[in-house]
C-alpha cells in the first residue's frame, strides 16, 4: 500500500507543480486599449482673449466659457486674444472655470467681432476718424459680411446710413461737445459714446419722456444702450 501511495503521489506532483506554474504566470501588459488614445482625448483647443484671474491667467471665449491657463514662462498677457490647445489638468490650484489647460500650442489671431471688447483701452476721443465706417452690435451674432450701419464724412457733414426705423435711411452725426445721432423730429436725437479703439455706444434719448425704441440695422437701441464694435 506504501509503494501505491508513493506512485500516486509522483504521479500527482507534476500536474500540481503545472497548474501552479500557470496561475503564477504575471498578466500581460495590454496595448492598444481605451488608455492609448486617453491622453490625445484629453487635449482641448480654445479661443478667447486673456485676462487676470484669481490665482491663475483665464482665458475667455467669445461664448462666455472660462479656463484656467498655467502659462508659465509663456509670453502672453492679458488682452491677448489667442487660439490654444492644451491639455486638461487632473488637479491644480487654479481654482476657476471649467478646468485648467496646461498649454501645447498657442497662437495669436485677430479677435471676431463678437469679442472686439471696446471697454478694454478706456476712454478714446471721439472724433470723425473714430466714427466712420461700417459697425455691427457687439455680441456673439456679430457680423461684419452684413453690418447694421455705415457712418462717412463728405461735404455734407458725418452721415449715418443703415435702416432706421420710422425714419429714412440716413441721419447726420454730430460731434463736438455733445455727440449724438441727429433724428428728424419729432424724434429725440440718440446720444452716442466711444468704447475704447474700436467702440460706439449708442443710447436712448436723454429726456425722462416716454421712449418707443428707435432700431438701426435691426437692432433697438433701449436700455443702457448698444454697444457696436468697428468692421475691419
Amino acid at each position: 500500500m506504501r509503494y501505491v501511495a508513493l506512485m500516486c503521489a509522483a504521479i500527482l506532483l507534476p500536474s500540481c507543480s503545472q497548474e501552479t506554474g500557470e496561475m503564477s504566470e504575471p498578466p500581460q501588459p495590454r496595448t492598444g486599449g481605451p488608455a492609448a488614445g486617453q491622453a490625445e482625448a484629453s487635449l482641448v483647443t480654445v479661443e478667447g482673449r486673456v485676462e487676470s484671474g484669481t490665482e491663475c491667467a483665464i482665458l475667455r471665449t467669445p461664448g462666455g466659457e472660462v479656463w484656467a491657463v498655467n502659462f508659465t514662462n509663456a509670453d502672453v498677457g492679458p488682452g491677448d486674444y489667442i487660439r490654444l490647445t492644451g491639455a486638461v489638468a487632473d488637479a491644480g490650484f487654479c481654482m476657476e472655470g471649467r478646468g485648467t489647460l496646461t498649454p501645447r500650442s498657442i497662437e495669436a489671431i485677430d479677435p471676431p467681432a463678437a469679442d472686439r471688447d471696446p471697454a478694454r483701452s478706456g476712454g478714446t476721443a471721439l472724433d470723425r476718424d473714430h466714427v466712420t465706417g461700417a459697425w455691427t452690435a457687439k455680441g456673439l451674432d456679430a457680423d461684419c459680411g452684413d453690418p447694421d450701419f455705415r457712418i462717412a464724412a463728405g461735404a455734407g457733414g458725418t452721415v449715418l446710413s443703415g435702416d432706421i426705423s420710422r425714419h429714412d435711411d440716413s441721419a447726420l452725426v454730430i460731434l463736438g461737445d455733445y455727440p449724438r445721432i441727429d433724428l428728424d423730429e419729432p424724434m429725440d436725437d440718440l446720444p452716442i459714446e466711444a468704447r475704447g479703439p474700436d467702440g460706439l455706444a449708442i443710447m436712448r434719448p436723454a429726456t425722462d419722456a416716454a421712449y418707443d425704441p428707435v432700431s438701426i440695422g435691426g437692432t433697438a437701441i433701449e436700455g443702457d444702450g448698444v454697444v457696436f464694435v468697428k468692421c475691419g
